[in-house]
């Protein structure tokens, strides 16, 4: 049926051409930004389930890295702990040959000296032990060092911070009084060079190496959490990461192979279309 006013034929081709520019159109535009999804139109769902993954992997991300500082933080704290505990062990091996009978005044005043120097030398790591300007074993008397390790990737409140308090080392390198974990740990110069009171100090160095065992001990504990911390949030970003991936990223093969199924369909279509506006001109043959 032959109809001049209406074309239907070129009507339906040039529809069928916008809808398979328009799909040539979405995949070179997959290809070339490497997301299947680039509006909210393409997939409504998938965009707010991967919006949501998303805000959590840079949860996850930025708690790792806070992980990451607070391990390099325990070990700095760590080390100069353990420096101290070998001067505390040299400490209490002058003790105990200044408590001997055979060491003269000449050889106890040398005794004397080289605890000076191990005191004040304890004093000054205690006092220089920082991290990024935190000082982390230097405290007086009962006070301390409160850190809290924000661990959290920020989906919940629950488990999201570790904390520490480091009652530390303090020292008077003049006289050699001090505290270690809060508890006085006495090592005087006068007595630990006086052969009757030698003894006492070495017992109250014993006290000392006890207490910074305990903070030895808490500083190591917590080390190794954030270290399976460490290990769960980068598993746990690993695993977003994917799920982001699979919902977002655009599948190569699947969308080369639709670009050029389309781009055929085009090219069908433009030739279609040129021959539905040429069609009614036969028309013109009932006339002759």
């Amino acid at each position: 049926m032959f109809k001049l006013n209406t074309n239907m034929n070129a009507l339906t081709a040039a529809n069928r051409l916008r809808q398979t520019g328009a799909d040539a159109a979405k995949r070179l535009e997959r290809l070339s930004t490497g997301l299947r999804i680039n509006s909210a139109g393409d997939d409504p769902a998938g965009l707010g389930a991967s919006e949501t993954m998303r805000s959590q992997l840079a949860g996850q991300t930025v708690a790792a890295e806070n992980v990451g500082r607070a391990i390099s933080l325990l070990q700095t704290a760590d080390s100069s702990l353990e420096q101290i505990g070998n001067l505390l062990v040299r400490l209490k091996e002058l003790a105990i040959q200044s408590s001997d009978s055979t060491i003269s005044d000449d050889n106890r005043l040398g005794i004397s000296d080289e605890a000076a120097g191990l005191i004040a030398e304890i004093d000054r790591i205690a006092d220089t032990t920082t991290f990024n300007g935190i000082s982390l074993i230097a405290s007086a008397g009962t006070g301390a060092t409160n850190l809290t390790f924000y661990i959290g990737d920020g989906t919940s409140s629950s488990g999201a911070t570790a904390a520490l308090a480091l009652k530390g080392v303090q020292y008077t390198a003049a006289t050699g009084l001090g505290t270690i974990n809060a508890t006085a740990v006495n090592i005087g110069l006068a007595s630990i060079g006086a052969a009757s009171s030698a003894p006492e100090v070495a017992l109250a160095i014993d006290t000392g190496v006890t207490e910074l065992t305990k903070l030895l001990n808490s500083v190591g504990a917590l080390q190794n959490r954030m270290e399976r911390t460490l290990d769960s949030l980068l598993a746990g970003a690993e695993n977003t990461a994917s799920a982001i991936s699979t919902i977002r990223d655009a599948d190569f093969a699947q969308e080369a192979t639709a670009l050029t199924r389309a781009q055929l369909l085009v090219q069908a279509g433009v030739s279609m279309l040129s021959q539905a506006n040429v069609l009614p001109q036969t028309a013109l043959l009932l006339l002759i």
